[in-house]
């Protein structure tokens, strides 16, 4: 009988897909594990005699073990010299931050810059954002400084710059951002990243010059401000959204709602937009096969037509990976070479990693390249759900717009869950409503946008079914991603949900291969297995009780994680009319920490700088039950947090002192605060809700904005059951609390001050900080540390590092 050959991986048939793993792990491993350059370069030569060794001294003697061993050291190779790249690279990159640090010595100050603006944008907040290179420095001393930088600055001046131009302007330098509460973006790195060492405000534009050379940010900047001529002001930012990828005027809510309508990613110019720009230049191509010379100038008018499209769109990952997936297919089909998609996706990827490295890390990066893979790799299964009948005619290919759009929905659910927290149900209907207008509104619009100079009364004309399509599109958008159940929200992803995501895609890529099948089915098995190990090595054992004093600025907000994982927030922060506290901290917060329900809130008086977070915190979270100080309060906020409290049925109690909190058995809550049985005071930060928290041997005193009034009244009743080995201090320090009288009472080993670094109050007191610094053996501010963090096992508080 013949031996049995089971099935192998092909891997010999994607070399490129080899490459690009060894080339991410090498990224990876120079990030993570931050070998030394003169390490890599060791590791590197060792490969290199190995691989020399088994090319031509053991090729003849023992051609297996050569084979083996040089397919290993090329693939090693690749890994650690792209490691030693990345290393070269972030080491001129730190030679640039150490170099631009005496800017960090003139923050608050004014400065003169002259240099070029490389790209222009707008804030969340809607201000104008600008990125400028710059040449030469004014220093506020009379210096002038040659080193030449990048600067990100913000601007509401009505008067614009445009992407190319040189500008002469007074700028304001901010101190250089850093991450002040555990969930927050890291602003400071990703500016590092991108190369830019500064930040600051526009003040004043001294002069500004048009460059007279062409280049793609001033052609850029041209079509989009053509765009803004020809289509109604409205639907301009739309406009240049789709056609450019230019999100950067969009609202937060209209991106909110394209997110939630599973719509975002066509705003991401991406290989469908390539796809509509090159489809008429594919009806074409067939009169070019004839001749030799007939495919060369197909393939030049195509690789001008690609590299103009990524020019305007500011040569983005998702549209330079679709435009040199189009170069690599278009090359393979007019010339017959191979055109494995698989291969020419990863040779894509290459190419892009080798010109910026750090896309491996972008989030646009990494849903481009996946959506493609997944596409690849699972459609071809997927599609044959659709009965053979309609499958290649117009019901299939309108099935099949939602069967893709099911799919990467489907594919990309760790990575949307992990970046955004949201995932759109909705998506599929929402792609397979606009999805077929776009096949004629990008690649119209954006020709009508170039070419409206020519005529603009005419275009401005012309373009309206465009403005229709743009119309329906927002609908869509809005209706949709409006619906409360179009979408979900997920967070606290574990790691492992990646490893059962690649093996689920590998399980229905190979689900007709036999012996892969099974293959792949044991390892989605283990990758389950694995995920529920993580589950249970994460979940909370709660021995511990953790406290993490949140920066929310001039303004309080605690987060209390009791011994059984009861979730306790004291306080919800600030209010503003441009933000909140509940949107822009503690709703992202707990999402990030996979907390959707609070146990209890404790507010402990009605002002806005407590209260603040309390509508959004309502809106997004379960919350079981809210203690407050019996203080009514005449303010729109208080009325209206009230009232979303009454409609979502939460329970508002209001504990007096002498009343203790049930909320877990491990600890006691004892309340101190409000004295029910003397008068209200006028103020009221005098009838704020006091409490201490006592686990074990240890104890927290909470005593909101309690002023000298009410700390008499304390110390009266209470005298040294007020000692407390952490005390928040309070009032956000101001000389008016946390009186010498509370003070040697308390006497805490700890005092966390929560407020803002720049405050109209002047906050802290100095005669404050001078009793905190008798009485308490530490101090933290959060004003200057950012987010503060304990555990205790109850016999000592610990300073837990979360940077």
């Amino acid at each position: 009988m013949g031996r049995h050959h089971s099935y192998q991986i092909p891997f010999a048939a994607y070399p490129a897909v080899r490459i690009l793993i060894f080339m991410a792990g090498g990224i990876l491993t120079a990030k993570v594990f931050e070998l030394s350059f003169l390490l890599l370069l060791i590791f590197l030569i060792a490969l290199f005699l190995i691989w020399g060794i088994s090319e031509f001294f053991l090729i003849n003697r023992q051609h297996v073990l050569s084979t083996r061993l040089s397919i290993l050291s090329y693939l090693l190779l690749t890994l650690f010299s792209t490691a030693a790249f990345i290393t070269i690279r972030d080491t001129v990159n730190e030679r640039t931050v150490e170099k631009s640090k005496p800017l960090l010595d003139y923050a608050w100050e004014n400065i003169t810059i002259n240099g070029k603006v490389r790209q222009t944008g707008k804030s969340s907040s809607g201000s104008d954002v600008y990125l400028v290179d710059v040449k030469k420095t004014g220093l506020p001393e009379g210096f002038e400084w040659s080193f030449r930088y990048s600067i990100r600055l913000y601007s509401n001046h009505e008067e614009r710059i445009f992407q190319g131009e040189q500008i002469y302007a007074i700028v304001r330098l901010y101190e250089f951002p850093e991450r002040r509460n555990p969930h927050d973006f890291d602003y400071g790195k990703w500016l590092h990243n991108k190369g830019i060492v500064s930040h600051g405000e526009l003040v004043e534009i001294k002069s500004k010059k048009r460059s007279s050379s062409l280049n793609w940010l001033s052609l850029r900047s041209m079509v989009q401000n053509n765009t803004e001529q020809i289509f109604k002001g409205e639907l301009a930012p739309l406009a240049k959204a789709l056609f450019l990828g230019y999100k950067e005027e969009l609202t937060q809510e209209t991106r909110a709602q394209f997110s939630r309508s599973g719509l975002s990613h066509i705003m991401a110019v991406s290989g469908l937009h390539v796809g509509f720009i090159v489809a008429p230049f594919w009806i074409i191509i067939p009169y070019f096969w004839g001749n030799f010379r007939g495919k060369w100038f197909g393939l030049i008018l195509l690789t001008l037509l690609l590299i103009g499209y990524a020019g305007l769109t500011g040569f983005s990952a998702s549209v330079s990976r679709a435009s040199l997936m189009a170069w690599l297919i278009t090359f393979g089909k007019l010339f017959h070479k191979t055109r494995e998609s698989i291969n020419l996706t990863a040779v894509a990827a290459i190419i892009l990693l080798l010109i910026k490295p750090n896309q491996l890390f972008e989030v646009g990066f990494q849903l481009s390249f996946a959506a493609v893979f997944i596409i690849l790799l699972i459609m071809p299964e997927a599609q044959k759900i659709i009965p053979l009948k309609y499958r290649f005619g117009k019901i299939g290919g309108f099935l099949t717009i939602i069967l893709v759009s099911i799919v990467v929905q489907l594919g990309l659910y760790p990575i949307l869950a992990y970046y955004f927290g949201e995932f759109s149900v909705i998506g599929p209907v929402s792609n397979a409503l606009v999805v077929p207008v776009l096949t004629f509104t990008v690649p119209l619009g954006l020709l009508f946008a170039i070419l409206s100079p020519l005529s603009p009364a005419i275009f401005k004309f012309m373009v309206f079914p465009i403005e229709y399509s743009l119309e329906w599109i927002n609908r869509v958008a809005i209706t949709l991603g409006g619906m409360d159940y179009g979408y979900i929200t997920a967070g606290g992803s574990m790691a492992s949900i990646f490893i059962v995501w690649l093996m689920a895609i590998f399980l229905i890529a190979t689900i007709r291969i036999p012996t892969l099948r099974w293959k792949m089915l044991i390892g989605l098995l283990l990758a389950l297995n694995l995920f529920m190990i993580e589950g249970y090595l994460k979940k909370p054992q709660y021995k511990n009780m953790e406290i993490t004093f949140l920066d929310v600025g001039q303004g309080d907000a605690a987060h209390i994680v009791t011994p059984n994982g009861r979730q306790i927030l004291v306080d919800a922060g600030r209010w503003s009319p441009f933000s909140n506290s509940g949107e822009r901290i503690l709703v992202p917060y707990f999402e990030k920490k996979g907390i959707n329900r609070l146990d209890a809130v404790i507010l402990s008086h009605p002002h806005a700088d407590h209260i603040g977070g309390m509508p959004a915190l309502i809106k997004a979270m379960e919350i079981g039950v809210i203690y407050q100080s019996d203080y009514s309060y005449d303010s729109v906020l208080f009325k209206t947090y009230m009232k979303l409290a009454a409609q979502k049925g939460i329970e508002i109690k209001t504990p007096g002192a002498g009343d203790i909190i049930d909320i877990d058995p491990s600890v006691r809550l004892f309340v101190l605060g409000p004295e029910t049985d003397q008068p209200k005071s006028s103020n009221p930060n005098n009838r704020s809700l006091v409490f201490k928290l006592s686990y074990g041997d240890q104890s927290m005193l909470f005593t909101g904005d309690a002023e000298a009034e009410q700390e008499r009244q304390l110390v009266s009743r209470y005298g040294n059951f007020l000692k407390s080995n952490l005390y928040k201090s309070g009032h956000h320090g101001s000389n008016t609390s946390s009186t010498a009288l509370l003070m040697s009472q308390a006497l805490p080993e700890i005092t966390v001050v929560s407020l803002a670094f720049r405050n109209s109050f002047r906050h802290p007191g100095r005669d404050a900080v001078l009793r905190l610094q008798e009485f308490s053996e530490e101090q933290k501010y959060t004003s200057l540390e950012g987010a503060v963090l304990f555990e205790t096992n109850g016999t000592e508080f610990n300073k837990v590092n979360w940077r």
